[in-house]
């Protein structure tokens, strides 16, 4: 079976069990190590936090971030 069927089957569940899985996953990945990596990310949360603070950026409404998650999950299918 491949990760698209897997994707396909999974699509048909009912939300809670989908839950139930995409929890399961994620306990089931090795816990996050921190490295150099870590310093890129902690580096572009500072300038996301900068532009947040300088009003370069606005933030999201929590309606207008799940209305984006909802579109990205969309084009997931």
């Amino acid at each position: 079976m491949s990760v698209a069927d897997i994707k396909n089957a999974v699509a048909e569940l009912p939300e809670q069990d989908r839950a139930e899985l995409a929890a399961w996953l994620l306990d089931s990945l090795p816990a996050a190590t921190f490295g150099e990596d870590d310093d890129d990310g902690l580096r572009e949360a500072a300038r996301r936090r900068e532009e947040l603070d300088s009003g370069r950026a606005a933030p999201l409404s929590a309606a207008e971030f799940w209305a984006d998650v909802d579109r990205a999950r969309a084009q997931w299918k």
